[in-house]
């Protein structure tokens, strides 16, 4: 057959994960489901039962996982499809239109169409509400009092009224809530009377709907859940019921569930490297970002974790491949082995694991596509595989089976990844060395650009090129050879220095030809003060002044641009370097030197100090190192001559700045304006100032009217003005010597020689007779800058203007630099650089981005997390770029995060010690999940080589006990530095065993074996130190198990195996070993006292224990050391359990001297050994036995009493007292008889023993308490405990001892023995029970006691803290409670180191230095020393009830409970009274011929019930839940009556409201869902918060039910008889009973009508005249009597109207008339007969009592054929009639109220004739006969023909003996003496 099969990971033989297949196999499941008709998980019947589901009428939700709703078909609607969607509709089909007329149709397929009852509107009345009603007027005589008229056609008819029913003439009030189907209600619901003939319909309580259709609520649907916590499953058990179960990963009763924060408390295990997460509403193992897996196993990146791909693995992170690798899907990747790599040749591994080469090596070794060992054997031989390098590929071979890849076999395959497979190979797979696929180094790219081979050389000579490799990218800018030649010659010189190379690079960023913007800066390899400037110019791109003639020269990590001048280094940046030297943190010499932030050490310099700490409260000094460390400020500065922010060159020339002749605003920060000297001026003081001439411009010029040869180069000549002439110009011509020969434009000037001549004025030019002006501007520019027009004004004269986007006099014109002011314009994070006249460029500045009016912060973090560590946040921020900050349950600065123990040994690859990976000799199960927890821990991990040195490792493999070794490498509960391990000799390591500590020349030693080569590695939960051998330990337990890992040992065996026997044998005497070893408890946890701990308890405890009149308290104290449900495999445990006993119990950590010692409830017992292991859990063996607090530590003494007994004879002795037992001997002794006296006799020597209650030692009175310190070391051994008979059990401590256990030291007392200090005033002592007694003096005294004033005070620089004295040697030393070096001290925390020697259970807080201990709720004492409060010892029983038992359940807790035969909740308690059926005393008040029955009595909850919101669960609040309870005739019920309630067996898991505020709920049996398995009151105790929802519980006291017994009739109170016995009955009527018993008497015929007054199978009208109507003489026939009878049917007095004629036994006529007085009383008259008395009951007819007896007609005559036809047909008619009216009554009285039914015969109504027109009579064969019409048409009388009867079976009345009754009778004054009630 064909095999499938899945992709898998399983655990390889070397516990390493491997990608696998997995078959799919074949199972037969039962799987449950439901028949049709059924839903849910407990198959119910859907709605309408399984047969006929959803009436038929639709679809019902059936099947396991249905709900049971029904989805009705199209035109039916209800829980049950009963309902007709269409209101007007009825049937089966709901294809019946409804008959109703005035009222609500009831619609339900099962109706006829009638309308609901109460439903017909006003003056409507019927079934079908058809009847028209009105006042009936005239007609009112014979109509009922609650009737009305009905008028048809002229013809009226008497119609009850709404409430009522009947015929119109009589009519009785309806009971709408009677009948097979109350109300037309939902049989889920109750009907409630609202009023006459009106009900609502209220669903029961857990149904709603509106009452007709109620469906089951199940509240786990509703919003609220049922109120269960929404981490709880709500569990619908029943209609508006539930339980509550907290869901996987949480506990509690479902109302409260606390989340099981460990998942180590789960069955299943999270992997090493899975963290406990809350993850979909569970606490669940999640595997970490980057691994697969469901937590309990988590593989990711396999080579980090594989011991043989360690080095490959360094290679990847050495090329940076390893994001590269983790993104990449499917792939296999060939890991060359340890021993393939170091056989690998020297000169190829010096080639490929260069960074340029390796990752090519890597991918070579990287193939495309997954490829199983398997995969790659079902390929051919010729198949090639494609490696990630490209161009690269892989020959597959075949060998016996055996595959290579280039040679290369696996020897380790199948390795799972997340992203692929892993194999390990035995040789390195090296490809062609054209195929490195990587770009060459700086020099070998260099080597192949022949053109600057002078640059290479250069680097070379100066070996450059490791330190611009070693840089993480760089930019290189190479002169050619022929820039590097010509800069030679021009310089003249013969060689370029290193400067001009480091100038020319620049390093940790890659430029490439379009990063590089004009106007941008970078700093070069000579630093920050030599930058580099970026221009184009015409297209061409210029660094400084030399064009980039060659681009994007690409590198391993960098590029080269070449480059056709060499850069000359500009010195225009003087920057200055501020550096100053401050000293490190001191700490341990051999560590990594530690400086301030901000600083980097300065070489290896470092300098001895001292420094304090504090550990478990022992100050510790220490010798340290601290390093020199050094920080540099560079300040931006230009140099002299510069300016600006780039640093720009001032005006002037090469002779020098402003010419020489002024001072330049120079600086970072300077304008370089030109500020001139004397005389000179101009932009760059280039000129003299008007008037000035002369080198130095200090001479004046003369010229009056004329001008001056005036500046540094002028002579002070003058040129005279037109009309003047002189040296001066001062001199008017005011004669013209050349006769007009001159120009206009020129001066006549005399000559020396007496002669004229002309000579061009100022400005002008010529011979002077002909002049022409003169263009100043014509000649260079007029002397102005090239960067100024040059303007003419006068003749001669000109004026120089600087050109647009200069700024200058015009002489020198300098450009306009925009930079200057608000930096151009450009952002603040941006750098301006000018690039030509009011011109400049936005550059963003380094590590920003943006257009440089803009700049943006570079968000670092989308790069390789910004440098922060992967197990970091990087948060991007505008101040300093980003901040590293560690995730979660991550420590460390956010650059270096280290986490729990797993992950840091894994990422330090210090051992394979607690790795979640699988090493060769490790298996993944070794892992120490402990270390998951929240610690903390120090862990000795040996390295690497210690676990490959160690011999046994492969025994301790096999026999599985490899995690008993590691848990011995690790100790619980501490944080050790090495420091703290230098002060502490021995720990007890977390698998128990001792570890001993110590130090050799610093060296710390474990074992004496082991060295610790490596420290301090701080995670989250611990501390790491690394050690260089594995320890092993001595008492390695081995635990028997199957090859399934089933532990095959059970409790007793390991119990007689390690020396538990003594208490597995108490477990199995006291009936205890059968409970724990009960599933229902497993598995179980015990804590087991040794047998030697049980042997050394006082004799007298012993004794007391052991005492079999003890037995129930033995078996509460070993209840008290076992927890059910628990496998406790992981300790210390902050939480507490609950014990079997009901009592907490905790797990804590050791303290001072009992490092990693576990110790249970507040240090009373110590574990002596761990994990015992057994088939139905663990066992750890404790010292002592666990003594609880409610318990006490009795030691009871028996003292005797010798007794004699009674002297007799020796013959038969008389016997001891009782209260004694006998002695085996007599002795002698004389008595008396009565006729002797002093007779030698024997008597009995008796002893009498008395037990006298005693306290053990230790414990003290009256409850026999732990004294302070624990009962095995009271007051610590430091004191005498006041103990046994004292009621106090308070410490006397001995003197220098103080405290609660004397647990401290006097002040200046110091040591377990508090011995004194003995330090002077000028010292503080080191005082404590942990103080070393070291006096810490003030500065300027020395000596042990500090006794001894230094000549002179010692100087400390740098000058000690605030807090630390400079000792005589120049040392800082911190003083007490604080530690540091001394220059900086801080304050300890010593609330943080062992509680700050508070007891466990305090709370420690500090105030300075000062610390302050109190006990936590629940416990006492000073705080250092605390003990349990047991409330219930305070004398007063625990504030509980005299007849209440205090219970102690925790510290400071406790329980009252109402002892036996008492209720309440313990704070109040009452006697017992059971309800008492009210039917038994005087039948209840019911009649005697009635059944009662106490529905108290018998109510299953004794008035009780439970009450909810509309709403839904949990919506009550106090104040509502009273209204609830009111609107239901109730009141809140009390605690006592809920108990009463619980006693008889009621449970319900739905809280509600108590009186006075509380909460609670009751359970009859044990369940885990509802209230955690107590049976009893769940009490939550009153609420503070009454605005609190939840639901209430209500009490109502029910009625008595009285219901008269069969055959009789009447409201259970009264009782009615069959007519003859309410006859003999009523005393009134005696006289006619004598009547009818002698008549019955006389005759047959008597005896029979006798009979019919008894046979309730008849229904009669029997009317029967008073007693004073009969005369005192006058006698009645038979005939006479059977006259009063009207057997046909029951007549009440309403049917009784006027015209009616009744038929009597005897067959004659009785006719009804009435009429009325002046007060319109109405009276009736039966044959002219008052009917004074009616309507009295009986089980089988109707008493009518009439003022005078009847007389029957006389005997008829027969008639003579002639009359026979005449005679035939009303006999006819008179039997149909007969018949018709028996019928009739039948269905009339059935509706009947007490006992009475009502049917209507459908028959009687034509409801298709309604509206129709009606005849005129309404014929009534019963009533209708010949005489009718004599009455008059005023007095037609009309009957609507309704008839009843009594449903009462029958009786027989037995004998005829009868006893008189005289009754006088009298008629009420205020009354006719007609009517009577």
């Amino acid at each position: 057959m064909t095999l499938f099969t899945h992709k898998c990971v399983y655990t390889g033989r070397i516990r390493s994960l491997k990608n696998g297949c997995a078959r799919y196999c074949n199972a037969t499941v039962k799987i449950p489901k439901c028949c049709e008709g059924f839903y849910g998980p407990d198959c119910v019947q859907c709605p309408g039962g399984f047969l006929n589901p959803c009436s038929g009428n639709g679809q019902c939700a059936d099947g396991l996982d249905g709900n049971g709703t029904c989805i009705c078909q199209d035109g039916f609607r209800g829980s049950q499809c009963q309902f007709c969607t269409d209101p007007n509709k009825y049937g089966p089909q709901c294809d019946k239109r409804c008959l109703c007329i005035f009222g609500t149709c009831d619609n339900r397929i099962d109706s006829d169409g009638a309308c609901l009852p109460g439903t017909c509107r006003e003056g409507s009345a019927g079934r079908f509400c058809h009847k028209h009603t009105s006042a009936c007027g005239p007609y009112m005589e014979f109509c009922h009092i609650h009737a009305t008229c009905e008028y048809s056609n002229g013809t009226a008819s008497c119609v009850c009224k709404a409430g009522y029913e009947g015929d119109g003439s009589l009519c009785s009030e309806t009971d709408p809530c009677s009948g097979l189907t109350p109300g037309g209600c939902s049989r889920n619901a109750e009907c409630i009377k609202t009023g006459r003939g009106t009900h609502t319909c209220v669903c029961h309580q857990g149904w709603t709907g509106d009452g007709r259709d109620c469906s089951a609520i199940n509240t786990c649907l509703l919003p609220r859940a049922g109120g269960c916590h929404h981490n709880a499953t709500c569990l619908y058990v029943g209609p508006g019921q539930n339980e509550c179960e907290c869901k996987k990963g949480f506990r509690g009763n479902g109302i409260d569930c606390e989340p099981i924060t460990s998942c180590l408390e789960q069955t299943g295990r999270c992997h090493p490297l899975a963290t406990c997460q809350f993850t979909s509403g569970v606490w669940s193992c999640v595997c970490p970002e980057g691994y697969e897996g469901d937590g309990l196993l988590c593989y990711g990146n396999e080579l980090s974790f594989l011991s043989a791909a360690a080095v490959f693995n360094q290679w990847i992170n050495s090329a940076s491949l390893q994001p590269l690798l983790s993104a990449t899907s499917n792939l296999t990747v060939l890991v060359p082995s340890r021993q393939a790599i170091e056989d690998l040749d020297q000169e190829e591994k010096a080639f490929w694991l260069t960074k340029s080469n390796i990752p090519a090596l890597i991918k070579h070794h990287t193939l495309l596509g997954t490829y199983g060992v398997a995969d790659l054997q079902a390929l051919s031989p010729s198949d090639m595989l494609a490696t990630s390098l490209q161009g690269s590929f892989l020959h597959l071979a075949k060998a016996n089976g055996n595959i290579t890849i280039e040679g290369a076999s696996v020897i380790d395959g199948d390795n799972a990844a997340t992203n692929g497979v892993i194999h390990i190979i035995n040789k390195v797979l090296l490809p062609q060395r054209g195929l490195t696929g990587s770009l060459p180094n700086l020099l070998t790219r260099l080597d192949q650009m022949p053109d600057y081979s002078i640059f290479r050389g250069y680097i070379i000579q100066y070996n450059l090129a490791s330190t611009i490799e070693a840089a993480d990218a760089y930019t290189v800018f190479a002169p050619n050879n022929d820039a590097i030649e010509s800069y030679i010659r021009e310089k003249k010189i013969t060689t370029l220095e290193e400067d001009v190379l480091r100038y020319h690079v620049v390093l940790e960023e890659k430029l490439l030809k379009n990063d590089l913007h004009t106007g941008m800066h970078r700093e070069t390899m000579l630093g920050f003060s030599y930058l580099l400037g970026f221009f184009l110019h015409n297209d061409q791109l210029y660094v400084n002044e030399a064009p980039i003639n060659y681009t994007n020269a690409a590198t391993d990590k960098g590029v080269i641009h070449g480059l056709g001048k060499v850069l000359e280094i500009q010195k225009n940046r003087c920057d200055v370097n501020d550096t100053t030297i401050v000293r490190g943190k001191c700490g341990k010499c051999p560590q990594q030197p530690i400086c301030p932030f901000g600083t980097k050490p300065l070489g290896d310099e470092t300098r001895r100090c001292l420094y304090t700490i504090y550990f478990m409260g022992k100050r510790s000094l220490f010798i340290g190192c601290q390093p020199k460390c050094v920080k540099t400020v560079i300040t931006k500065e230009c140099c002299a001559g510069y300016f600006g922010p780039q640093c720009q060159p001032c005006p002037g020339s090469a002779e020098g700045i402003c010419f020489g002749n002024g001072i330049c605003l120079d600086g970072a920060n300077g304008t370089g304006v030109c500020e001139c000297g004397g005389g000179f001026g101009g932009t760059a003081c280039e000129t003299c100032v008007e008037g000035k001439y002369g080198a130095h411009c200090d001479q004046v010029c003369t010229c009056v009217h004329g001008r001056c040869n005036q500046g540094p180069s002028g002579d002070g000549s003058c040129n005279c003005d037109v009309g003047w002439r002189g040296v001066k110009c001062d001199n008017e011509i005011t004669k013209d010597n050349c006769n007009g020969t001159c120009h206009t434009s020129a001066n006549c000037l005399l000559n020396p020689d007496g002669t004229a001549s002309c000579r061009c004025a100022a400005g002008f030019q010529g011979n002077g007779t002909v002049c022409t002006a003169i263009n100043a501007c014509e000649i260079s520019n007029g002397g102005c800058s090239t960067k100024a027009i040059c303007k003419r004004t006068t003749p001669g004269s000109r004026e120089c203007v600087c050109k647009a986007g200069y700024t200058g006099d015009g002489i020198v014109c300098l450009e306009i630099n925009p930079c200057l002011e608000n930096n151009g314009g450009c952002h603040r994070h941006a750098e301006c650089t000018q690039t030509g006249p009011n011109q400049a460029v936005c550059n963003c500045l380094a590590k920003y981005t943006g257009d440089g009016k803009v700049c943006t912060l570079i968000d670092v973090c989308l790069t390789e997390n910004g440098g922060c560590s992967k197990f970091a946040f990087c948060n991007h921020n505008e101040q300093d770029g980003r901040t590293c900050t560690c995730k979660p349950d991550y420590i460390g600065d956010g650059f270096t995060c280290r986490g729990n123990i797993h992950q840091v040994t894994h990422l330090l690859k210090i051992n394979y010690i607690f790795l979640p990976g699988p090493p060769p000799s490790f298996q993944q199960e070794h892992s120490i999940h402990d270390l998951l927890g929240p610690g903390p821990f120090t862990v000795l991990a040996p390295s690497s080589a210690a676990f490959d040195a160690e011999p046994q490792i492969k025994n301790w493999d096999k026999q599985g006990l490899m995690p008993q070794v590691l848990r011995y490498h690790v100790i619980a509960c501490h944080q050790l530095l090495l420091e703290n391990l230098k002060s502490t000799p021995n720990a007890t390591s977390l698998q128990g065993e001792s570890l001993t500590i110590s130090v050799s020349q610093g060296t710390v030693f474990i074992n004496n074996k082991a060295k610790i080569i490596s420290s301090d590695i701080i995670s989250t939960n611990g501390i790491i130190h690394i050690i260089d051998k594995l320890l092993s330990p001595q008492n390695l337990l081995i635990t028997p198990q199957d090859a399934s890992g089933r532990i095959l040992q059970n409790l007793t065996t390991v119990a007689v195996n390690h020396g538990y026997f003594k208490f597995s044998n108490l477990l199995q005497e006291m009936g205890l070993l059968s409970v724990i070893t009960d599933p229902i408890h497993t598995p179980v946890t015990l804590f087991w006292p040794s047998d030697q701990a049980l042997q050394s308890l006082p004799p007298e405890q012993q004794g007391f224990l052991f005492n079999q009149d003890n037995k129930d308290k033995l078996k509460e104290y070993l209840k008290f050391h076992v927890i059910r449900d628990v496998l406790a495999v992981d300790l210390p445990r902050f939480a507490t359990w609950k014990t079997l006993q009901g009592s907490e119990l905790s797990v804590k950590c050791g303290a001072g001297s009992d490092i990693g010692e576990l110790f249970l409830n507040g240090q009373t017992c110590r574990i002596v050994q761990r994990e015992l292991l057994f088939d139905l859990g663990v066992a750890y063996g404790i010292d002592c036995l666990l003594i609880d607090p409610t318990l006490g530590g009795r030691c009871d003494t028996f003292t005797t009493f010798n007794v004699s007994g009674n002297c007799g004879s020796c013959i038969s002795t008389p016997s001891c007292p009782r209260w004694t037992k006998p002695k085996v001997r007599m002795r002698k002794c004389l008595y008396n008889l009565p006729f002797k006296r002093n007779v030698e006799g024997c008597k009995q020597q008796c002893t009498l023993v008395i037990q006298l209650p005693r306290c053990c030692r230790g414990y003290f009175w009256p409850d026999c308490q732990a004294c302070p310190g624990g009962p095995d070391t009271p007051c610590n051994n430091r004191g005498v405990c006041l103990d046994q008979y004292s009621p106090m059990g308070q410490c006397k401590c001995n003197a220098g001892f103080t405290g609660t256990a004397c647990e401290l030291c006097w002040p200046g007392r110091f040591g377990p023995d508090c011995q004194p200090c003995g330090c002077s005033d000028h010292g503080q002592c080191d005082d404590g029970i942990t103080g070393s007694g070291q006096c810490v003096c003030e500065t300027g005294w020395i000596g042990r006691f500090c006794d001894t004033q230094t000549a002179v005070p010692p100087v400390c620089t740098p000058p000690c803290s605030a807090h630390a004295t400079c000792t005589e040697n120049s040392t800082c030393e911190c003083n007490l409670n604080y530690e540091g070096d001394g220059i900086t001290c801080t304050v300890v925390d010593f609330c943080k180191q062992n509680n700050g020697g508070c007891a466990k259970v305090a709370t420690c807080s500090q105030k300075g230095t000062k610390v302050s201990c109190s006990c936590q709720k629940g416990y006492q004492g000073d705080g250092h020393s605390c003990t349990e409060i047991d409330p219930c010892a305070d004398g007063l029983n625990g504030g509980c009830h005299e007849h209440a038992t205090c219970r102690m359940t925790g510290p400071g807790k406790r329980k009252c409970e109402c002892k036996s035969h008492y209720v309440g909740d313990g704070l109040d308690c009452e006697p017992e009274q059971l309800p008492i059926d009210r039917c038994l005393q005087d039948n209840g008040q019911c009649h005697a011929d009635a059944d009662c029955a106490d529905l108290h009595f018998q109510d299953t909850t004794i008035g009780v019930f439970h009450l909810r919101s509309p709403l839904g669960q949990y919506k009550l609040t106090f104040d509502k839940a009273k209204e609830a309870c009111a609107k239901e005739a109730a009141t809140v019920a009390t605690y006592n009556q809920l108990a009463y309630a619980q006693k008889a067996k009621y449970h319900l898991c739905s809280a509600g409201w108590l009186d006075g505020g509380r909460v609670g709920y009751p359970t009859s049996y044990a369940s885990q869902n509802c209230g955690s398995g107590v049976v009893g009151i769940v009490d939550y105790g009153p609420r503070n918060n009454k605005s609190e929802m939840w639901d209430v519980f209500c009490y109502r006291m029910k009625d008595v039910n009285c219901t008269c017994k069969a055959g009789y009739v009447g409201d259970g109170f009264s009782c009615s008889g069959n007519l003859l016995q309410v006859l003999m009955s009523l005393p009134s009527l005696t006289d006619f009973l004598g009547e009818v018993l002698a008549y019955s008497n006389s005759s047959a015929r008597g005896r029979a009508f006798l009979k019919h007054l008894t046979d309730l199978s008849l229904r009669s009208t029997l009317f029967v005249p008073q007693n004073s109507g009969l005369g005192e003489n006058e006698t009645l026939s038979g005939r006479d009597i059977e006259h009063h009878l009207s057997n046909v049917s029951i007549f009440f007095y309403d049917d009784l109207v006027n015209g009616t004629i009744l038929h009597t036994r005897l067959g004659s006529q009785l006719l009804i008339t009435s009429s009325q007085d002046q007060h319109q009383l109405e009276t009736r008259f039966v044959d002219g007969r008052a009917i004074l008395q009616w309507d009295i009951f009986a089980s089988n007819g109707v008493i009518h009592v009439i003022s005078r007896p009847l007389k029957a007609p006389p005997t008829p005559v027969t008639l003579s054929h002639s009359g026979l036809g005449t005679g035939m047909f009303f006999a006819v008619i008179l039997v149909i009639g007969a018949i018709a009216s028996a019928a009739y009554s039948y269905f009339r009285l059935n509706k009947r109220r007490v006992g009475f039914q009502h049917f209507e015969s459908e028959e009687d109504i034509d409801v298709a004739a309604l509206g129709k027109q009606q005849p005129d009579n309404i014929s009534n064969p019963m009533y209708e006969s010949t005489t009718a019409a004599a009455l008059g048409p005023s007095h037609d009388p009309f009957v609507v023909s309704l008839h009843f009867y009594l449903g009462i079976g029958s009786a027989e009345l037995q004998g005829n003996v009868f006893e008189q009754i005289s009754v006088e009778c009298f008629t009420p004054r205020n009354l006719p003496s007609r009517t009577y009630l």
